[in-house]
């Protein structure tokens, strides 16, 4: 082993016993005699890597008080890239993402490193022409950049695929050797995972939760209104919503699900008419709310002839004309245990893929209504 090498075997180990705190400021590193036998190393060489560590102030040699730790190590910046939709939007219509994309940032801003954030949506519906081309363009500048990490909100999963567009761009990333956080929703159809990690909530207990309400409230007539796209967090939601009936011994009907355009006066309101549900669940709060006006327009009164929930607890959702009942999300909670996972990943590239459901909660507001009725007795729940 050439000489270089051998005194940066014993400076790595200061260094190391320097971060993690083995060696503490004020205290003495190991005398020079004592590394030498323990790496089997003449003292020369030993004391080239005390020296590097003089210079780099974070150590004070004295002949009498020995070798020092006066000074921990200067963090080291990173530059990370993040393409998260939903950024660019209304203040009334705040997405949860946001919050998340705060979370990343101040997390980032306390390493002393910087966070790249991209809306390749730019504040418009997620399904729209050139979105695909955008997510490339963001990643081919992340790629140029050479980010040290990527935090990454897939595109929507369409009726027509089994994975997401933005499969191909994770690729990219893993072919540049740049590691991916996924955030809220995977890049495979549910329940299917990939070899990514991802940060999101648990969608199948969030829409397990969320029925229960109703269910308890007495209602079971209730059906789902879903967005067009097949994306993993909503068809989590879905089977837990549908898991939820079977729970209270509930059979709901093959047209119970409604996938489609919630913004279309036209399929929301004939569904709402033909079917007569007691209660609907929305794959979100802002479609949520889109189906409340239109209701309302439409001479329905809420709760009274139907009753609402949506997901992610947006800021909208307290101040609709009938406040939202909702499952919020911890959404500072998932910017920053993403964040984390990542400088796992960067740290140690051989983890296993790492997959972090957390907790939601149910927030109950006005649009649920009361108790219509003692609720059937509920059959065992699965765990």
């Amino acid at each position: 082993m050439r000489t270089a090498r051998k005194t940066n075997v014993v400076y790595s180990y200061l260094l190391h016993g320097i971060e993690s705190g083995t060696f503490r400021i004020g205290e003495r590193i190991p005398a020079e005699r004592d590394l030498a036998a323990q790496f089997k190393l003449s003292r020369p060489t030993v004391m080239a890597a005390i020296q590097r560590l003089v210079k780099e102030n974070m150590i004070r040699r004295g002949r009498r008080t020995g070798s020092v730790v006066i000074n921990l190590p200067p963090r080291k910046s990173r530059t990370f890239g993040a393409i998260i939709m939903g950024l660019v939007r209304q203040p009334q219509e705040q997405s949860i993402f946001n919050a998340v994309g705060n979370a990343i940032s101040y997390c980032a801003a306390s390493d002393h490193s910087v966070v790249l954030m991209q809306d390749p949506s730019w504040g418009d519906d997620p399904v729209i022409p050139g979105l695909a081309e955008r997510y490339r363009s963001i990643a081919d500048q992340f790629i140029a950049r050479k980010v040290d990490g990527v935090f990454l909100m897939p595109q929507w999963i369409m009726p027509d695929q089994q994975i997401s567009g933005s499969a191909e761009i994770v690729e990219k990333f893993e072919r540049s050797s740049i590691p991916v956080v996924l955030i809220d929703a995977d890049i495979v159809r549910y329940p299917a995972r990939s070899n990514f990690d991802l940060v999101g909530i648990d969608n199948f207990h969030s829409g397990y939760i969320l029925a229960t309400h109703f269910l308890k409230l007495g209602c079971r007539k209730i059906d789902f209104f879903a967005l067009a796209t097949r994306h993993p967090t909503q068809e989590a939601r879905i089977a837990g919503y549908l898991k939820a009936m079977e729970a209270y011994g509930v059979r709901p009907d093959a047209e119970c699900i409604h996938h489609g355009n919630l913004l279309d006066g036209g399929f929301v309101l004939s569904i709402l008419r033909q079917r007569r549900p007691e209660a609907i669940l929305v794959a979100n709060d802002l479609r949520a709310a889109a189906i409340m006006r239109l209701a309302f327009e439409a001479g329905m009164k809420i709760p009274g002839e139907l009753r609402i929930g949506g997901f992610d607890d947006m800021p909208l959702a307290a101040h609709l004309s009938v406040p939202l009942t909702t499952i919020r999300q911890p959404a500072m909670g998932i910017g920053s245990i993403a964040y984390h996972t990542l400088l796992k990943r960067i740290n140690d590239p051989g983890l296993p893929p790492m997959h972090t459901d957390l907790n939601s909660e149910l927030v109950v507001r006005a649009s649920s209504g009361t108790p219509v009725a003692a609720p059937a007795r509920m059959s065992k729940i699965p765990r």
